[in-house]
């Protein structure tokens, strides 16, 4: 795998997870410039803080525009921002503001900071790579009853192929990552409700009889960013121990 980012600029969004400020870690322990993006940064030695709504267009373009007359333009950018919303809502006590909050963070931002990431990298003529989290709700169906998810986060996987065949042109890679059940803060609430029985029903159908945990999405991550991946785009691969399978 790829030893250094030296002297790239990363942003990863949604860093104040589990998930993003692990990869966010890892990257600047390689040596890249990494800023870290949530409405709530995380305060972490290495890691440059910046406050982000992904959600607002505008905020967006100010936040790679900065990043850019800092640092050079945005070259590896891992969009980890998101969440499933209100959980085991039947669709039709589901309102038109839920819907509309949940797919705006998922797909929404998403779309906000890969068009940036792309505009930066093709005006700079830089060959950059982007990496989208997606979910295994987003490849089959969710288990939790989160409709706005589900359809975002497939919609993530199909961004993900459109932009893969875009900006293949130019030197830019984009590729997505979709995690199973993984034991992260966000989720523990929902793990606790499943009860021994449950969360030992949901085990079993996963071939390495765990959880994940936030870790096991670095080295996927990273392989997508590094140049051992340089002939690899628009591709999707499922991180969940084997629950899905699929081609």
């Amino acid at each position: 795998m790829t030893r250094s980012f030296a002297g790239r600029a990363a942003l990863v969004t949604g860093a104040g997870g589990d998930i993003g400020r692990a990869v966010a870690t890892r990257l600047a322990e390689r040596g890249a410039t990494v800023y870290v993006a949530d409405l709530r940064p995380p305060a972490v030695d290495g890691l440059i803080p910046l406050a982000l709504d992904v959600t607002d267009a505008g905020a967006v373009t100010e936040a790679f525009a900065a990043v850019g007359r800092a640092a050079g333009p945005v070259s590896l950018l891992v969009n980890a921002a998101g969440g499933p919303g209100r959980r085991r809502t039947p669709i039709d006590e589901v309102s038109d503001e839920d819907w509309h909050r949940v797919v705006s963070l998922n797909l929404d931002g998403t779309f906000h900071c890969c068009r940036e990431a792309v505009r930066g990298m093709k005006s700079a003529g830089v060959a950059g790579s982007i990496v989208n989290i997606s979910s295994g709700a987003g490849r089959t169906y969710s288990r939790t009853g989160v409709q706005g998810y589900a359809a975002a986060k497939a919609g993530v996987i199909g961004l993900t192929r459109q932009l893969a065949r875009e900006a293949g042109a130019a030197g830019i890679r984009v590729n997505c990552v979709a995690p199973g059940l993984i034991d992260v803060e966000a989720l523990r609430d929902e793990l606790g409700s499943l009860g021994t029985e449950g969360l030992g029903r949901h085990l079993s159908g996963v071939a390495l009889g765990r959880l994940g945990r936030a870790e096991d999405l670095v080295g996927p991550i990273l392989f997508f960013l590094g140049d051992e991946a340089g002939y690899v785009t628009g591709q999707t691969i499922s991180v969940d121990g084997g629950s899905i399978m699929l081609g």
